[in-house]
């Protein structure tokens, strides 16, 4: 029976062995708090996560590989920085993202002092990226997606099904073995898969036979785009047609044929994403989460939380490891 026991001991060593690692460092407490951590998964892909504070301005600087692409997810305080060699610089707010590839030289960054940092990152090697293209795209849409992306910084709302995934990057541990990796490959092509078409949003639905002229679909677009960024308190349809200066007819109309559902129903389900991701967050109750999301009844919340899936707010964060 040791025999045994000792044989399942060390299969299990085995498997935690070949799990993703994550590596956690710690701010000095005497330049400030917080801590970054990094996992490196398959396809040398690096999965990083920065909360910091300084007691002081931190002027850092380092170089950056021109072997990946990456994606910046800023969570919190904004933040800018800056790039030697073609003098370019980028510039992200509280729920904007952007993506674009190393360029082989240096990044020069101010951390402002008493700011409240939250960045996650993705930096996925320009060899993988492309086989992904390759592997999932036509050739000729492939090549459109790689000039675009290769050649310029794209920024990008941070959506609710963004942040869900996110999170969900960090449940990793939950699973033995090889099967981390197998759990964060899928979780990194779901978050690809609707990074890529917020990227692109713009330039497909400009492109849609639809016939609106191009000032309203501007406005459609802007619209969304304002609903995305205060989606707790949600401009009525009434409102949001003033604030685009577009028709209430023109907008829900052409809202529907872009996005593919009403306004009230998108508004509904951006709400309901953004709840899932905050009740595995697990911070929240039950009510918090309701009025965070923009829910004055917590009993309405429930109900429509319970209708999109399949399973009530308490119990949900363990209904996904069941």
């Amino acid at each position: 029976m040791l025999a045994k026991n000792r044989s399942l001991n060390e299969i299990y060593y085995k498997l935690l062995l070949n799990s993703p690692q994550m590596i956690t460092m710690d701010i000095p407490l005497k330049i400030g708090k917080g801590n970054i951590s990094q996992t490196k998964i398959k396809h040398g892909v690096i999965l990083a996560d920065w909360k910091m504070c300084y007691e002081s301005d931190m002027n850092v600087q380092g170089p950056v590989s021109n072997e990946y692409i990456q994606i910046i997810f800023c969570l919190n305080d904004g933040i800018s920085w800056g790039m030697t060699g073609n003098y370019r610089s980028v510039s992200i707010q509280k729920n904007e993202s952007c993506i674009y590839t190393g360029h082989g030289g240096t990044e020069y960054i101010c951390y402002k002092k008493d700011s409240e940092y939250s960045f996650k990152s993705i930096k996925i090697p320009l060899t993988y990226f492309r086989h992904i293209l390759e592997e999932y795209f036509e050739k000729c849409e492939a090549t459109v997606y790689e000039e675009k992306l290769l050649n310029e910084i794209s920024k990008v709302p941070v959506t609710p099904n963004m942040k869900q995934i996110l999170t969900d990057l960090s449940c990793f541990t939950q699973y033995r073995g090889s099967l981390g990796y197998l759990y964060l490959d899928g979780k990194l092509l779901e978050l690809l898969s609707i990074y890529l078409g917020e990227v692109f949003e713009q330039d497909i639905l400009m492109g849609k036979n639809i016939s609106i002229s191009r000032t309203e679909r501007t406005a459609i677009m802007e619209a969304k785009r304002i609903i995305d960024c205060q989606l707790a308190f949600a401009p009525s349809c009434e409102e949001l047609s003033r604030l685009v200066h577009l028709s209430m007819t023109k907008l829900t109309r052409g809202f529907s044929l872009f996005y593919g559902m009403p306004i009230h129903q998108y508004v509904i389900e951006q709400r309901l994403t953004q709840a899932a991701q905050l009740l595995l967050e697990g911070d929240w109750n039950v009510s918090e989460v309701a009025a965070i999301v923009g829910y004055g009844k917590p009993s309405n919340f429930a109900a429509a939380f319970k209708k999109k899936y399949g399973v009530s707010p308490k119990n949900y964060p363990e209904s996904r490891f069941v």
